[in-house]
């Protein structure tokens, strides 16, 4: 074997070779993007090779089973490909490269594949298969092989091991242990690939708030569709800004709403540098594409779906995302294609126009939680410090930024409670981040109303203030019950510093208590924030305004109707 591993793929490796050895229990394999999957792949198989054992390797893509069976040539070893996509339906070596759908076909029709033996089968990309299903392509190979052979091993590859919300490691899962955990932050932290770099775009993002998501968890994509087409200049306007920041970089993989949206995009990018990869795109053409952009005669790379796995392109060195996604995990994909080493390449330039970093800011992934650092270090005005951890936020944090022993730390600063077990959660979650109990929509009520209103307002039924103390530090904070069964929260952590101080005083204090004057001295004194609990006035209306990720208090109205 001519290439060398590095020493966390030779330790992974020999783990999972030792979870083989014993037990036909499936075996998971985590490894993120750019850690190596492939050279990882073909190592295993050249070792079953070398012992003259039968082995199968299903990836779900004609680029996947291209680019792994080239990897197993470099390193000396002899594969077949049965992929009808490539025209290419050997078998006769024993290892084989497939797709789930040329191998079902072959199935069906007792083509001699389905007779074979194989010791064992490899599954790269394996969070895609529907273990829950027995009618799922996937499923249905497996278990023709293991009824042919009970001592077949299953090795699923993936760098995100989850379907939907669920884990596929475990008793519940398909995969009963687990060989390897090289994490994308691993990898960056080790120099094995290069950091994504968050950047607060000039040009206004889309405002995807209305669009619904489907029972599959994703976003509809005619409500995508529908916020295209009310801007039609928008993408045009981003895309010029695009191009400015690509001027001094490489290659951009844009991820568009729809397939008509990536034709939108195309028109707005320079025609000789600019291809679009969809679904039904050719091999052969999707092939031309990926190799032009991988030597860099071409600069944008325009999708939908497509693109977001198992695609080794190492000259992108941007990605902007004009899509949402309620999936984390599609979006850390997504980001990945942008993170593998290339010669002179620093980072990876990560515009969001879709509010994806706003909708995952309650997730303790090192990867989000890098995002909203780095992009509330440019968010300037109006910085809050955490009475918590003492980490400064912007201005729109929900929750907190810092780290308190090596995890984020648990402080919110705007949440909704869990009726299942009254944990506290971000106000657009959909399901507790603690027992996974799905959540009331905060914004049910007020998104039926039309978001082009400037401002709505609604009667307060019920008002609450209380004190929350940790440390030194003290947060006031209240919560105000409408008349749209909607309760609205706001906090203060005038303890934390002066100028925490002073915005609790300009925002809260001043319309709320009489003689404000009185108590500014002593705002930073928990005796008197306690005393002053007493004094505040209750709204009898507010005054609310939706700003593209939550509804902000534009005034509080202390009379008996608004003005």
């Amino acid at each position: 074997m001519s290439k060398s591993l590095r020493n966390y793929q030779k330790e992974s490796i020999k783990e999972a070779l030792n979870h083989l050895r014993k037990s036909n229990n499936p075996v998971l394999f985590e490894m993120s993007v750019g850690g190596g999957k492939s050279i990882c792949i073909s190592w295993i198989l050249k070792i079953m090779e070398d012992q003259n054992k039968r082995a199968l390797c299903l990836v779900s893509s004609s680029e996947l089973v291209r680019n792994n069976s080239d990897e197993f040539r470099e390193l000396g070893g002899n594969p077949s490909v049965y992929c009808s996509s490539l025209n290419d339906k050997s078998y006769s070596s024993n290892i084989i490269f497939a797709t789930p759908q040329s191998m079902i076909n072959a199935l069906k029709t007792t083509h001699p594949l389905s007779k074979i033996i194989f010791n064992l089968i490899i599954v790269d990309e394996c969070h895609q298969i529907n273990f829950k299903s027995d009618k799922s392509i996937y499923m249905r190979i497996l278990r023709h092989y293991r009824q042919h052979y009970d001592q077949m091993r299953l090795l699923g590859f993936t760098g995100t091991p989850f379907r939907g919300k669920e884990s596929i490691l475990g008793i519940e899962g398909l995969f009963k242990s687990k060989a390897a955990n090289i994490s994308t932050k691993y990898l960056i932290d080790n120099n094995y690939l290069v950091p994504p770099v968050f950047y607060l775009p000039n040009t206004k993002s889309f405002d995807f708030s209305e669009c619904k998501i489907q029972k599959t968890g994703e976003f509809n994509g005619s409500d995508l569709q529908k916020v295209i087409d009310k801007n039609k200049r928008l993408t045009w306007k981003i895309l010029q800004e695009v191009q400015e920041i690509m001027k001094e970089r490489n290659v951009c993989l844009i991820f568009c709403s729809t397939k008509a949206h990536c034709f939108e995009a195309l028109v707005s990018l320079p025609e000789d540098s600019s291809r679009i990869i969809l679904g039904d795109t050719d091999n052969n053409e999707r092939y031309e594409i990926l190799t032009k952009a991988r030597n860099k005669e071409i600069k944008y790379l325009i999708s939908v779906n497509c693109l977001l796995t198992g695609v080794n392109v190492p000259s992108i060195d941007c990605i902007v995302w004009l899509r949402p996604t309620s999936s984390l995990l599609l979006y850390i994909q997504g980001l990945g294609r942008g993170l593998r080493l290339n010669d002179g390449k620093k980072d990876c330039l990560i515009l969001d126009f879709a509010g994806n970093n706003s909708r995952f800011q309650d997730f303790d992934d090192p990867i989000i939680l890098d995002a909203l650092k780095q992009t509330r270090d440019a968010d300037k005005p109006l910085i809050f410090q955490c009475y918590t951890c003492n980490t400064m936020n912007s201005e729109h944090a929900r929750r907190c930024v810092g780290i308190v022993d090596n995890k984020r730390c648990d402080f919110y600063f705007e949440w909704k409670d869990c009726i299942a077990c009254h944990g506290k959660n971000d106000i657009t979650s959909r399901y507790c981040i603690h027992c996974n109990a799905e959540l009331i929509d905060p914004n049910k009520k007020l998104t039926m109303i039309p978001f082009n209103a400037a401002t709505i307002d609604f009667e307060v039924l019920e008002t609450k203030y209380w004190i929350q103390e940790s440390g030194k530090y003290t947060q006031v904070c209240a919560s105000y019950k409408l008349n749209n069964a909607k309760c609205i929260n706001e906090s203060y952590s005038p303890t934390a510093s002066i100028k925490s101080k002073n915005v609790f005083y300009g925002k809260f204090v001043k319309e709320s208590v009489d003689n404000s004057s009185y108590w500014y001295p002593h705002l930073q004194n928990p005796v008197y924030l306690k005393a002053m609990l007493s004094e505040i006035k209750a709204p009898t209306h507010l005054r609310l305004k939706w700003n593209g990720d939550l509804w902000v208090i534009l005034k509080k109205v202390f009379s008996n109707s608004p003005q």
